[in-house]
């Protein structure tokens, strides 16, 4: 597939228009201009993927007024923006549902030396970052919590599908996955604590490579095994 088509060259456009946006407007610029980014992924998505899924399209709406009501006020609206993160983290886990099965979770893979330290890593910095913004969200904990644990559930998930290596294209899955814990991890501090216009394009970049990651994934991803790609390929 050409990553140089119109459906293409609209995202890359998009990705631009963001990056200027924060660097030379106003944070309610925002509001305008990054729900182009989503929108231009849905096309990609319509375009080229063999079998789309309706549960996608969701996901970038979903996507598209999370974003708006984080560049309007994080602090004001945040229990919606947790109802809204979480609702996205849930259906991406259900699209993925059909890339795993029971065989792939087991026990020698619990105890892989490589998911043991990423536990630990992750499990450290989420303490970190609740640490953190706790004091400021004090009157927000469930929200945090719902957030907190839907974003694992997809990471877990991910990761279980990434190690189960049935499947091509999993490195898109497995940055996706690592650039949600980045923006999640840093979002609240820039929003909260520090904002910052370098924080501020570090988290879009890290937002905008993730979901195309993600899109992409679902449209290039096949079976490695060719008997199960002519049973089971959508």
């Amino acid at each position: 597939m050409k990553k140089t088509d119109f459906t293409y060259l609209f995202f890359y456009i998009s990705f631009l228009a963001v990056i200027c946006a924060v660097l030379f407007f106003d944070k309610w610029v925002l509001v305008y201009v990054k729900p182009i980014v989503p929108l231009s992924l849905v096309f990609i998505y319509l375009k080229h993927a063999k079998k789309p899924a309706f549960l996608f399209v969701v996901c970038m709406l979903l996507i598209i007024v999370t974003d708006i009501f984080i560049s309007l006020d994080f602090a004001k609206y945040y229990t919606v923006i947790a109802l809204l993160i979480s609702l996205f983290y849930v259906l991406c886990i259900l699209l993925l549902k059909r890339f795993i099965s029971k065989g792939d979770v087991n026990l020698k893979t619990l105890l892989a030396v490589p998911v043991i330290l990423s536990t630990v890593l992750i499990g450290y910095l989420v303490f970190s970052i609740v640490d953190l913004i706790l004091p400021k969200m004090t009157n927000s904990i469930g929200s945090m919590i719902l957030i907190i644990v839907s974003l694992l559930m997809f990471v877990v998930v991910c990761f279980f599908v990434y190690v189960a290596d049935k499947y091509e294209k999993l490195i898109y899955l497995f940055i996706a996955a690592c650039c949600t814990l980045f923006v999640d991890a840093l979002l609240p501090i820039n929003e909260l604590y520090y904002y910052s216009t370098v924080f501020t394009v570090l988290i879009n970049i890290t937002e905008i490579l993730g979901i195309f990651l993600f899109t992409v994934f679902f449209i290039e991803t096949k079976p490695k095994n060719k008997k199960e790609f002519d049973d089971k390929y959508f």
